[in-house]
């Protein structure tokens, strides 16, 4: 066909069906794995610091997520695989496919309706972590929302209150039926689409726990509880292998550095893995060494190419391209326009409108011919400063925070240490990701019964003495030239 050919073809497309078309997200019955991999895990960890014990017989993996907890079982039980003996290509033929993708698509519905009440959630982490003057930035906003919920389960007060208020909750009631839908709607483990999601709690097994608070996480959450000896390299190398299984070994970097300090209270970790695949393939004796022009300078790139009909969203300040994935969602790549910074997407909440396919005004479907890099970017940030910058202050203050509904065995519990760290690569399979975000929550110091000044403005004493107590100079100061 020439070139006019497939253009005056193109022309007398309907451009309300192709837009349906992709909202639908039917699944097609030809096989599609052969086409690539998207591949995406995310981890976070809360360190609730104070004393956490070390998990002798550990259970392996997301479907087995079990501990006794001072004699207290805490057992979540994870969603059966799909097919789990087929191959890819095989499920997509069969009738199991067709059966999962209808049971599949009532609970991203229900999950669908939240969304709308994540927004503000998004846009505000996002303005607050991905925002730089010339370094790469990533994060993993759900991820990051699952982990701050289940902070929420352990806290109250005006502590509960201002997690609540960054995750746009009305209330824990309303957050944990959200949290809920969520994870089911995201939670997917077929020989097509894996998206498994895992939490476990690690407990001190001298500690008294609310027991009711740890069956909460387990019903809503999928967070199982395991209890051991606080702070060894052995309860830490368990950790570690526990958030490896879950994460597909992809944060071994990160991991490998993964400490419980012996004053650990209890630390909660939460993980995504992800794996899927591209819809429509890019076919790598397309890629090309191209020049790809930073903040920094210019370097020399492999850049992935491919034509096709594809979802274009237009707004004054961005561009962005759709890409799709088998059974799953998509990756949107944004490009400010000319007088735009790309820092100022960040904060934009018309970006989020590119996920929903309910504007048409800004939607239409040219023939694209795309280029994108392959690249790999992480990053690790310090949380506290971003947590701040979302009003959650009373959790960082010893004097103010509250965490009562997890125990109150321990005394001015806070966080005393939030980091998130995170990778994305992608290439001509697919995307690959990686996060965690570790949180310590540590006992502060007893407050005084009694507070006074001491200003030394005047006439004093001093004694310098030796390790011993042998007092090795001593004085009086009466001027100070």
């Amino acid at each position: 066909m020439k070139k006019e050919e497939l253009f005056e073809a193109l022309g007398e497309i309907n451009e309300e069906h192709v837009k349906n078309a992709r909202m639908d997200k039917v699944p097609r019955k030809t096989a599609r794995w052969r086409c690539g991999i998207a591949a995406a895990t995310a981890v976070i960890v809360l360190t609730v610091a104070l004393g956490i014990p070390f998990l002798k017989d550990r259970m392996q993996g997301p479907k087995e997520q079990a501990h006794t907890q001072g004699g207290f079982t805490v057992n979540a039980e994870y969603p059966e695989p799909t097919a789990p003996q087929v191959s890819a290509d095989q499920f997509y033929e069969t009738d199991a496919h067709w059966e999962w993708w209808e049971a599949y698509r009532k609970l991203t519905e229900a999950s669908s309706e939240m969304q709308k009440g994540l927004s503000g959630y998004y846009t505000s982490l996002m303005q607050q972590m991905l925002v730089s003057e010339d370094e790469n930035t990533v994060c993993s906003p759900l991820n990051i929302y699952i982990a701050f919920a289940m902070l929420a389960e352990v806290s109250d007060g005006t502590t509960q209150q201002q997690i609540l208020d960054m995750l746009g909750a009305s209330d824990i009631t309303k957050l944990r039926d959200q949290v809920h839908a969520l994870w089911l709607g995201n939670y997917v483990d077929t020989p097509v689409l894996k998206s498994l999601l895992a939490n476990s709690l690690w407990l001190d097994q001298s500690t008294a726990y609310n027991e009711d608070t740890l069956k909460t996480l387990a019903q809503y959450y999928y967070a199982s509880s395991f209890s051991g000896v606080p702070g060894s390299e052995e309860m830490d190398e368990d950790l570690r292998q526990w958030t490896d299984e879950n994460t597909g070994n992809l944060l071994t970097e990160y991991t490998k550095n993964m400490h419980i300090e012996a004053d650990t209270v209890m630390e909660i970790l939460s993980t995504i893995y992800y794996k899927a695949a591209w819809t429509d393939i890019f076919y790598a004796n397309n890629t090309a060494q191209e020049t790809f022009h930073g903040v920094k300078g210019d370097t020399t790139v492999d850049m992935m190419h491919r034509t096709d009909m594809m979802g274009v969203f237009r707004t004054d300040a961005f561009t962005a391209v759709n890409l799709n994935l088998s059974d799953s969602g998509s990756m949107i790549f944004y490009l400010p326009n000319d007088g735009y910074d790309v820092n100022s997407l960040a904060g934009d909440p018309t970006v989020l409108d590119a996920i929903k396919f309910d504007d048409n005004e800004n939607w239409s479907y040219p023939l694209v011919n795309l280029a994108v890099p392959k690249f790999s970017v992480s990053a690790k940030t310090d949380l506290r400063e971003t947590m701040i910058g979302l009003g959650v202050i009373d959790a960082l203050d010893p004097t103010t925070a509250d965490f009562t509904p997890l125990t109150t065995d321990r005394d001015n519990l806070y966080v005393s240490k939030a980091e998130h760290a995170a990778l994305v690569e992608i290439d001509e399979d697919g995307v690959t990701g990686a996060a965690y975000t570790e949180m310590a929550i540590a006992e502060g110091a007893a407050l005084p019964d009694e507070e006074i000044d001491f200003i030394v403005d005047r006439p004093f004493m001093f004694l310098v003495t030796g390790r011993d107590g042998s007092v090795l100079f001593s004085g009086i100061v009466r001027n100070i030239e």
